[in-house]
């Protein structure tokens, strides 16, 4: 919505637009919440259009035990704008007739709506500051995209370059009106409250359905190299997106200059840019590139820790990291926490790529399992249903029909 709102806009244009916006939502919030509630579990998505794996594994289970699941998924674009104004409609409509609302990312209609929410004592003891609404009805629950918690993001990384303004946060209100926010382990429960701008207590280590497809892939991948098949070796080159233009990107430095060439005599090379500077759009399934890969480089994404739980050796190309402390920041730094693997000259980087394609056992696990192992919490193989099951007890503690 923002970027939709603030081009050629001015501070007190976009607040009373802001302003207008926020009614609207919640005067047909209010109108829709005559109908009366159902057995409905929401998924909302502003950057794909099409259900992530997740998201259609927790809405199966949530039919298996009678409720209704309802995907609402749209790619917002400047070019989309009309068509997403229709979707934010359909998604006022039933967040007023559902029990659960499941986001992956930050929502404007959600962030802007009243809902009902759990009432908060005078001895709370939450800061100033920190968001205190905790819906119930619906209870909305966070569903962060991505595993561990690497760079900054959200409250974390505000008034930098790559992060919005405080003032941006607080007329958009962004973050607010989650009742619960998953994480993918207790290492990260810190992090992912001050980033949500939540209390600690709010956020869960759970893990999303794709933890468990990520173990059944490295199993079937481990069967088939056990059986002999091998596809050759891969590099996927593979970075994090840069949301500003003023911000340097390495990695495309790093492609034109074609220095990676040499490595092509020993393995096929292939480059993955962030889907969301492409065409395409990030919807949170496994890419075949990465279940080929022998060896993933990229500099700050979450798709190190999907190698981890497949898996894969991950090498850090980070030669902007001082710039990247600075903007958004790092809740994990590679080169204080795996320097072995970590580079920020090019040719070190090409020289240890070679190495380990021609010897993987000089690959340092150790080293990136000091990185990634207190990012992700073990799991039984049940994911989904732990999830499901602690969804069902929110429920019921806000059930007040």
């Amino acid at each position: 919505m923002r970027f939709a709102l603030k081009a050629g806009m001015g501070e007190a244009v976009e607040k009373a637009v802001v302003a207008v916006a926020r009614f609207s939502i919640n005067a047909l919030y209010f109108a829709c919440c005559a109908l009366p509630r159902r057995d409905e579990a929401v998924f909302v998505s502003r950057q794909a259009n099409e259900p992530s794996y997740d998201f259609k594994a927790i809405g199966r289970e949530f039919e298996r035990r009678g409720f209704r699941a309802v995907f609402l998924t749209r790619k917002l674009q400047k070019r989309t704008i009309v068509r997403y104004a229709f979707h934010a409609v359909r998604e006022i409509y039933h967040l007023a007739r559902c029990r659960i609302c499941f986001v992956d990312r930050y929502d404007p209609v959600i962030s802007l709506m009243n809902f009902q929410c759990e009432p908060q004592p005078a001895s709370c003891d939450i800061p100033v500051g920190v968001y205190r609404e905790f819906p119930v009805r619906p209870v909305v629950v966070q569903l962060w995209h991505a595993f561990g918690a690497f760079k900054c993001f959200g409250f974390q990384s505000h008034d930098t370059v790559e992060g919005h303004t405080s003032k941006a946060m607080e007329l958009y209100r962004i973050h607010r009106n989650y009742s619960w926010v998953l994480c993918s382990g207790e290492g990260c429960r810190q992090a992912f409250a001050r980033a949500f701008n939540c209390p600690v207590e709010r956020v869960v280590a759970l893990l999303r359905p794709g933890y468990d497809e990520f173990a059944r892939l490295r199993t079937a991948a481990f069967a088939e190299r056990g059986a002999g098949e091998e596809s050759g070796l891969l590099v996927l080159f593979a970075p994090t997106l840069r949301k500003s233009s003023e911000s340097r990107h390495p990695f495309r430095d790093l492609a034109q200059e074609g220095g990676w060439k040499n490595l092509s005599d020993v393995a096929r090379i292939e480059w993955a840019f962030h889907p969301l500077e492409q065409e395409g759009v990030a919807a949170g399934t496994v890419n075949q590139t990465l279940l080929d890969a022998s060896i993933v480089v990229t500099d700050y994404s979450s798709i190190a820790y999907e190698a981890y739980l497949l898996g894969k050796p991950v090498v850090f190309y980070v030669p902007d990291i001082d710039e990247y402390r600075a903007s958004p920041g790092l809740n994990s730094d590679p080169l204080k926490l795996c320097p072995r693997i970590a580079f920020t000259d090019e040719w070190r980087l090409f020289a240890f790529l070679e190495d380990c394609l021609n010897d993987p056992e000089l690959y340092p696990w150790d080293a990136f399992e000091a990185f990634a192992g207190s990012a992700i919490d073990e799991c039984d193989g049940r994911a989904v249903d732990v999830l499901v099951e602690a969804a069902f007890g929110w429920l019921g503690r806000g059930r007040c029909e």
